[in-house]
């Protein structure tokens, strides 16, 4: 069971078990929480529970994230506000 948390690059620190349930503690990116919570219910049989809570910052390791611009770029002013005011109309 540990091995689903480990690819979404989870860090357990502790397991604590409970008769026959399990506890277990650790980190994990706040980018994956979603993705985790969403493949949890497969191997568990829907008899997970997954609680989180935001810890801090950390530096983002590898190629930072990137969205591409789906608008016209404010660097460019008088674009910008050409297509700005053509909204507000």
């Amino acid at each position: 069971m540990l091995s689903l948390p480990a690819r979404h690059r989870a860090v357990p620190r502790t397991t604590v078990p409970r008769g026959t349930s399990c506890t277990l503690e650790g980190e994990i990116p706040a980018d994956r929480v979603h993705r985790l919570e969403q493949r949890l219910p497969g191997p568990t049989r829907g008899e997970s529970v997954l609680e989180c809570a935001f810890d801090r910052y950390a530096p983002v390791t590898g190629t930072p994230p990137a969205r591409p611009r789906t608008d016209h770029s404010p660097l460019d002013r008088k674009e910008y506000l050409l297509h700005v005011v053509r909204r507000v109309r």
